[in-house]
């Protein structure tokens, strides 16, 4: 799994070596990202194949605004035939979960929209997830104390889509690499508890890719934030 700050073209670039570096020394692995949603699987697979054109794709797969740093991963996966995963959940679930919690999601476990989620009931954040989670907010100014209930629920959705995403796709490879926010990541919390629910045998590799004013040394805190770190130019964000 890989972590990133999404502005962050070092760790962009860092990410298209790091699958060059992959398909050179195997083959039955795919990519995975948190920036397209299940529903647009099927568009994501039509483009890879060649089927439809760039523009056709980005106007039917609701991508990212910052779509364009991810479109080289997209045309090395294209040009190399490997499988990629739309990885998360379709936002209006994560919208409907911050506004009525994660059990208001249950009846729709019984209709098609299970396709497109994961498991229901999907487990919560850990308490280890909901103090980090906490301070973040605490950190931008918010102090309101149903944030953690609501926000800290959508969040939880989109680590248990994203896991169970990777779950699928480790039965039909061998191994995933997974491209995420690396708060989704960091300390082996969130999307890695939820994967490690599902696959508790599966060998999981965290890296994180933090930008820092300071590259050359690593802080206590920054050594423990995934297995391997990568300090980048906080000055290249964008």
């Amino acid at each position: 799994m890989i972590g990133e700050n999404h502005e962050d073209p070092l760790a962009h670039a860092f990410e298209l070596e790091i699958l060059k570096k992959l398909k050179t020394a195997e083959s039955n692995f795919g990519l995975s990202l948190e920036f397209y949603d299940r529903e647009c699987q099927t568009v994501l697979d039509e483009y890879l194949a060649g089927l439809i054109p760039l523009d056709t794709f980005l106007s039917d797969s609701r991508p990212p605004a910052n779509h364009a740093d991810y479109q080289p991963l997209l045309d090395l996966c294209k040009a190399v035939h490997l499988p990629v995963i739309a990885a998360n959940c379709p936002r209006r679930y994560t919208r409907l979960v911050s506004k009525g919690g994660r059990d208001c999601l249950n009846p729709l476990a019984s209709t098609s929209a299970r396709q497109l989620l994961p498991p229901l009931p999907y487990q919560g954040a850990s308490q280890k997830y909901t103090e980090n989670f906490i301070e973040i907010m605490k950190s931008m100014g918010n102090n309101n104390p149903s944030v953690p209930t609501t926000m800290l629920d959508a969040q939880s959705l989109w680590d248990a889509t994203m896991a169970d995403s990777i779950h699928q796709g480790l039965a039909r490879m061998e191994r995933v690499v997974h491209v995420t926010g690396y708060f989704h990541i960091q300390y082996r919390l969130g999307l890695v508890e939820h994967l490690v629910r599902l696959r508790p045998d599966t060998e999981i590799l965290t890296i994180v890719m933090l930008p820092a004013e300071e590259t050359k040394e690593m802080s206590e805190e920054q050594k423990n934030i995934a297995d391997l770190v990568v300090l980048t130019d906080i000055e290249a964000l964008g």
